[in-house]
């Protein structure tokens, strides 16, 4: 039979009292969620290095370069005169008082020095410079008369004295170091050898708000973004490998609660140099002003077990090549050991003359001015000189020649951090407070030596060096890559080191490493080593600036 069809009209039933309450009505036109704010979105980088603090944006090509002093206004009120300033002795005035072991020490480095400076020459076939140089060089010195000139205002290199007839409470960089010796400021320097310049007249605290008033500054005059709008950025922070956990911590304290940015990221120096120079594996060779790290980064992360501080840098040589200039009568008589200003000369000296170039050899001349900032008078001087230019940068190579008396010659490895009461996940306090809750049932607690945090290889090679020993510059990279995590990453470590810092920005510094590391290059390693590569500069940026990072991820 087939089945009855529903006779009713269509209209019917669309007219059903069912249908009609289940009947779906058209949406009315919604407008769109207002856009949400993403939150800041250009990024603040900050580099602190001991002697000098690189700055710039996120989407800057280069950062700004600024000398990390600041000088505050004396309180004439007080009664007095302004004490000599803390932490900023002359680069040319060393640590502690040079010990007669110390010069001796010198001397037979200096010895050495020459004979492998001879064997590079010999190497390359280059002809011997001819006996006597030196004493002829010091003879042109010593009768040598400087010519006195008046102030040319028009001459950019000539400036006078920093203007602060407004009386600001502080000021930075190049304008704390040129300030005239009755000016009513007194000279601070917040970082040394990579920690806080702690003395008994400036606490903790007080250099902690210099970094704050030092950095504030910087953006202000060199960014051009105004204190009140530091929220409206965030900010990248570049710290070395090795660093002391609690100054880290102060350092983001610094950034988000009292200069009030919007958030902060950390990157290694290390990663930033490779990322900067598009290397995913290498060994970076970090030459600063006061000190050397060496870290190996394997495949975009740094390893902790190759990690090397050297506590000598960029300031050493400019030391070693003021008294190399001395032992051949530097023209300039009136140079003093404890003046900013003639140390700032030295120091340009330093960048114009040294190199690392063994097949420069003679006697050559270079002129160069002082200016009196007091009589306005320019004294123009010329002296000679040989091969002080190449002894004092290959000084690195033999670190006893620095005179290194009172720091520690080498920091291995990732040290522990002290303990800490506000950090809820530091082991350190922990073990430490549950040792002390009873006496009846003490826990036991093993605290781990520095030695027990590193790989098994790692703790044989640190074994191996002597008590106060002080490696050179090329056995440290050697001593680091050997830490490596296996026999082929370490020959790719060996095909791609990279030397970032301006503590060793001299010419022809990528061929004297290279030949200085084959001398000893373990024999196991040179059966299928390609080509040794040592980058200095490999996207044409200055290379004291290359952990300077371009772009950081989350911008």
């Amino acid at each position: 039979e087939m089945p009855r069809k529903d006779k009713r009209p269509h209209s019917a039933v669309l007219q059903d009292p069912d249908a009609q309450e289940n009947e779906v009505k058209p949406k009315q036109d919604v407008p769109p969620p207002p856009p949400q704010d993403t939150g800041p979105t250009e990024a603040v980088i900050l580099h602190p290095g001991s002697s000098t603090l690189h700055l710039g944006l996120a989407s800057d090509l280069s950062p700004h370069s600024v000398p990390h002093y600041i000088a505050y206004r004396y309180n004439s009120s007080a009664g007095g005169k302004p004490q000599q300033p803390h932490g900023v002795p002359s680069v040319l005035t060393y640590g502690a008082e040079l010990t007669p072991d110390l010069v001796i020490q010198r001397k037979a480095g200096l010895s050495s020095l020459r004979q492998a400076l001879s064997e590079a020459r010999e190497r390359l076939d280059v002809v011997e410079p001819v006996k006597g140089e030196e004493e002829e060089c010091a003879l042109f010195n010593a009768r040598t008369q400087p010519v006195s000139g008046q102030w040319d205002d028009t001459e950019e290199e000539n400036v006078r004295w920093t203007d602060v007839s407004g009386s600001p409470k502080y000021v930075i960089g190049t304008d704390a170091l040129y300030l005239a010796p009755d000016s009513g400021y007194r000279v601070f320097k917040p970082l040394r050898y990579g920690k806080l310049n702690v003395a008994s007249d400036c606490p903790q605290s007080l250099m902690l708000n210099m970094l704050e008033d030092l950095w504030t500054k910087a953006i202000e005059d060199f960014l051009g973004i105004p204190r009140k709008e530091f929220k409206m950025y965030r900010v990248v922070l570049i710290v070395p490998d090795m660093i002391d956990r609690s100054m880290f911590k102060e350092f983001i304290n610094i950034l988000l609660l009292r200069m009030e940015f919007a958030s902060a990221l950390v990157h290694q120096e290390s990663l930033c140099a490779t990322y900067s120079a598009g290397l995913g594996i290498a060994c970076v060779v970090n030459v600063g002003d006061e000190r050397t790290h060496i870290c190996c980064v394997e495949e975009g992360v740094s390893n902790p077990n190759t990690r090397v501080t050297l506590h000598y840098g960029g300031s050493d040589i400019t030391r070693l090549f003021y008294w190399l200039l001395k032992e051949i009568h530097f023209p300039y008589k009136g140079c003093s050991e404890s003046s900013l200003e003639d140390g700032q000369l030295v120091q340009h000296l330093k960048e114009t003359l040294c190199h690392l170039d063994p097949t420069i050899t003679g006697i050559r001349a270079h002129a160069f001015s002082v200016t009196s900032r007091e009589t306005s008078v320019v004294h123009d001087y010329e002296m000679k000189l040989s091969d002080q230019g190449i002894l004092a940068a290959m000084g690195v190579f033999y670190p006893s020649t620095f005179c290194l008396p009172d720091r520690s010659p080498l920091m291995f490895g990732q040290c522990p951090p002290p303990p800490d009461p506000e950090d809820l996940f530091d082991e350190g306090h922990w073990l430490d407070s549950q040792s002390q809750q009873s006496k009846s049932a003490p826990v036991k607690c093993e605290v781990l030596e520095p030695q027990q945090l590193l790989l098994p290889e790692a703790t044989k090679r640190l074994s191996s060096v002597p008590p106060g020993k002080i490696l050179g510059l090329d056995q440290a990279i050697h001593f680091s890559i050997d830490c490596a995590s296996s026999l082929e990453m370490k020959k790719k470590l060996y095909s791609s080191i990279l030397v970032v810092g301006g503590g060793l920005a001299f010419a022809n510094v990528s061929n004297m490493l290279n030949a200085r590391l084959q001398l000893k290059l373990p024999i196991v390693l040179t059966k299928g080593l390609e080509d040794m590569e040592i980058f200095t500069n490999p996207r044409v940026r200055p290379q004291a600036s290359l952990c300077m990072v371009p772009r950081p991820p989350f911008v």
